[in-house]
């Protein structure tokens, strides 16, 4: 197939032509003047023929000059004869008020517009032929592309538990993520899989979506049958019976499923992550919780709440420990008048460190010990659901007596960090080791001493701290 354009461009240079900001210009000096003239056109074809036309224009002698021409006698080129005719000729016509026929208009105007004329056509060729390539390359694109785009949903669709389960194993096996981060990927697939139907295309757009459906259903949704048997839009319609679920936790979810198609990607089943461009929602600010006051301590462990929850008070107050690592501890932990921590799950807040125990809650362990008959120092099993559970439990009942939001039971560990950091004079990695604070970047303590610290040094600190209630 002959290609006219690129034919064209071949036979042609780009003398005299300046391009600038996408836009081509005439540049050229004639008779000690430089002529810039602007072709208003990014086009190179299109200016090359402009830029032919304008030189011929400007090359054309006047016709005062072919007059004189011809009153010396002087041989004429082709063009000079035909200016000269043309404007003789009309000149003629308009004196003898010749009147000519439309027909004889529209030849003569061919004639002296002869070369304008063709020159319009082959732009007009030009841009037709551009705008068929164009067209031919969309329609090739379109056949390549869409044929394949449902085969490789429905595929997807119908073996995604078998996609998500290789991403499982590849998430635990490569980037040995702890399980806490397992159970999370399979509960967005959940969230996600009561989206899907036979409809379902998974691109930009259906995840935009979710993400906005997201924040619609109420929190921990699949414990409640009475919403999670209905569609989407029954149980919308009870909004105003539940909390929804919270920015935090749907750009979890988000960020899951980005992790789950950048597998799929990584792994070649599709072409791209069609949540490459969801923006994350806009997190509320955790509320920073404040220290109990004297007043409020005394309150707590003088009322009448259950003897285990005020032990886990007591424990936590002279220890610092987070709900979870008082709620994790095993008896087996208290040994050598110490509280070992040798936590499993390193992926969390909590580090293993050893805290000496404090003469006034020497008595309160030991009952505790004896109160409870499982091998853990409060609950029968300590699995995550019953650890969750039992901190709601003691926060709902720190709440009856002190109303205030921003108090918890995490509290108490801010009370026992104020008492040693104002009323001891520890270093300060021995209170950071107390306070169970992350010494990852310190190279000395962790590379050199291997994590070890002076037990004395800790005794001290804790023997210096005191509390009145």
């Amino acid at each position: 197939m002959f290609n006219f354009c690129s034919t064209f461009v071949q036979q042609k240079d780009t003398k005299y032509l300046q391009k600038r900001n996408n836009i081509y210009y005439f540049s050229k000096r004639m008779n000690k003047k430089h002529i810039k003239i602007s072709l208003k056109s990014g086009n190179l074809e299109y200016c090359i023929m402009l830029r032919d036309k304008i030189i011929k224009r400007l090359e054309m002698p006047t016709l005062e000059q072919v007059l004189n021409k011809i009153k010396n006698r002087e041989t004429l080129t082709k063009e000079e004869a035909s200016l000269a005719y043309g404007e003789e000729t009309i000149k003629q016509q308009e004196k003898n008020h010749i009147q000519l026929t439309p027909q004889e208009q529209e030849e003569l105007t061919n004639y002296t517009f002869k070369e304008e004329i063709e020159t319009s056509k082959k732009i007009k060729e030009l841009e037709q032929n551009k705008d068929n390539q164009i067209l031919e390359i969309v329609k090739t694109l379109q056949q390549q592309q869409t044929p394949q785009t449902q085969p490789i949903n429905n595929n997807l669709k119908d073996n995604l538990d078998k996609y998500f389960n290789n991403f499982l194993e590849h998430k635990k096996n490569f980037d040995k993520v702890s399980q806490a981060s397992l159970t999370s990927y399979k509960s967005s697939l959940h969230y996600l899989k009561y989206f899907i139907d036979e409809n379902t295309i998974f691109n930009f757009t259906f995840f935009k979506q979710l993400q906005k459906n997201l924040q619609e259903l109420p929190t921990n949704f699949f414990k409640y049958s009475k919403y999670n048997t209905k569609t989407f839009n029954e149980v919308v319609k009870f909004k105003n019976k539940y909390q929804t679920m919270n920015n935090k936790t749907v750009n979890k979810h988000m960020i899951n499923y980005k992790l789950f198609f950048n597998y799929l990607t990584y792994e070649e089943i599709i072409k791209e992550n069609p949540l490459n461009n969801i923006k994350q929602l806009l997190e509320e600010k955790n509320t920073i919780k404040e220290e109990y006051t004297q007043y409020e301590l005394e309150n707590i462990f003088n009322s009448d709440i259950e003897k285990e929850y005020l032990n886990m008070c007591k424990i936590a107050l002279y220890t610092g420990l987070r709900v979870e690592e008082l709620l994790t501890l095993k008896k087996e932990d208290i040994k050598d008048n110490c509280i070992h921590l040798n936590l499993e799950d390193k992926s969390t807040k909590k580090h293993t460190r050893i805290i000496p125990i404090h003469k006034n809650i020497i008595n309160t362990l030991e009952e505790q010990k004896k109160a409870n008959k499982g091998v853990f120092l409060f609950l029968s099993e300590a699995s995550k659901s019953e650890v969750s559970n039992m901190g709601k439990k003691v926060n709902r009942r720190l709440r009856k007596i002190v109303n205030n939001k921003n108090k918890s039971f995490h509290s108490l560990r801010k009370n026992f960090s104020q008492e040693v950091e104002l009323n001891t004079n520890a270093e300060e990695k021995t209170k950071k080791y107390l306070m169970g604070h992350t010494f990852s970047k310190d190279v000395t303590h962790m590379i050199y001493n291997r994590g070890k610290m002076n037990l004395e040094k800790l005794r001290n600190c804790i023997n210096q701290i005191s509390f009145n209630y």
